[in-house]
């Protein structure tokens, strides 16, 4: 009989860490053994006592606890028995495949929900799902439901330890993505030893980002590369997104052939079930990436992210903008932003030219024509329009 963790069988199971071992200590589980602390789950087990695991505990954010992306991943998550559940699954899946509207009909259903696990998963997905849709009270109305819920938090009851993570990971994405301030969150580190492998993996990639943002790209590197391979599954989602930043941290390391490698590993992943919302968040951060690697191979698709993309980048840099009083700019051109960004980062108009296969001369008409749009006439004053 093969083996797994607590933690492996509620990602699989769709369930709480908390609830299979509750589960095996009360015996509900055939086969399952405790070794020290933690118990071993036979890993073919699909009931308990007979019954269909599809109880009201449930596991927030599922799509990052799914450890695969082959078959028909619709099909899938009809298959799930209990309503509530399948919905929010359907919302996320339908939110990193890029349908928007679909996501917002559904997670605004559940903003009030009783159970404050789907109503932190449906926030969060509706928060940034309504950044492309020119809808920025309703993020914030959204946010608002996750930052209620941290307030409340009681750290000191250890019964809900790994549901407090998941309310603070809700918080840390928020913060770390769109830079929202927001100053009682407690540290993810402190809590990640309550989550499921996947969310471990995904708070790894939130460190990860924090540490980009410090422009520490080597130890950024370090905790993204290290998430991966220390996971004992693939959890392709989450995959995607450690990935995404180790490429971002290339590109300002100057090491463009391992940024293309590890944008490479990123698309083989999402192209097939056309996953492209992790790389819509982090377009203006690959920096002319997808153009050069995709545009020309996979036209269709291309586009589609860089609709996704415009609507996206409009939003988040009005979020920014409102909660920093900065001048975050959507006046600039997806090619444009790149340029700049790059620029801001003290890249000569050469090293630009041949990462976005340019001209020399394309490359300094761009940097004019940004200068004129944004009324500056210097790269400090550039910095003050691009997040650096």
């Amino acid at each position: 009989m093969k083996f797994e963790t607590a933690a492996q069988a509620a990602a699989r199971l769709g369930v709480t860490v908390r609830a299979v071992q509750k589960w095996a200590k009360e015996g509900k589980i055939i086969g399952a053994q405790k070794v020290g602390r933690d118990w071993l789950i036979p890993i073919d087990s699909v009931a308990i006592n007979g019954t269909a695991v599809n109880t009201p505990t449930q596991i927030p954010y599922p799509f990052f606890q799914v450890p695969y992306t082959d078959g028909d991943m619709v099909q899938k998550v009809n298959d799930i028995v209990d309503e509530d559940r399948r919905n929010i699954v359907m919302a996320q899946l339908y939110y990193f495949t890029g349908n928007l509207e679909k996501t917002i009909e559904i997670t605004e259903r559940y903003l009030d929900f009783p159970n404050e696990q789907y109503r932190i998963s449906a926030a969060l997905f509706n928060a940034f799902a309504n950044l492309c849709g020119d809808h920025i009270h309703k993020t914030r109305f959204a946010a608002n439901i996750i930052y209620d819920e941290v307030a409340k938090l009681d750290l000191n009851d250890k019964d809900a330890a790994e549901e407090n993570a998941n309310i603070i990971f809700a918080a840390v994405v928020l913060k770390t993505q769109l830079h929202i301030p927001f100053d009682n969150i407690p540290l993810i580190e402190d809590h990640m030893k309550y989550m499921s492998e996947g969310l471990k993996m995904m708070s790894c990639y939130l460190s990860a980002y924090k540490a980009y943002l410090a422009k520490d790209y080597a130890r950024s590197l370090g905790i993204a590369q290290t998430a991966v391979n220390c996971s004992e599954r693939m959890y392709p989602i989450c995959e995607m997104y450690c990935n995404i930043i180790c490429a971002v941290d290339y590109i300002n390391l100057l090491q463009i052939d391992k940024a293309t490698e590890y944008i490479k590993k990123v698309w083989d992943i999402a192209h097939p079930h056309n996953l492209f919302m992790p790389i819509v968040e982090h377009y203006s951060l690959l920096q002319g990436l997808i153009e050069n690697n995709f545009k020309k191979t996979y036209p269709e698709d291309y586009e589609k992210i860089i609709a996704l993309a415009r609507n996206y980048n409009t939003g988040w840099y009005e979020v920014y903008n409102y909660r920093n009083k900065g001048k975050i700019t959507f006046e600039l051109t997806p090619t444009e932003f790149t340029i700049a960004m790059l620029y801001t980062r003290n890249w000569r108009a050469k090293e630009i030219a041949a990462h976005m296969h340019m001209s020399d001369r394309t490359v300094t008409n761009y940097i004019q024509i940004i200068y004129e749009k944004l009324n500056i006439n210097c790269r400090k004053d550039l910095e003050e329009y691009v997040l650096s």
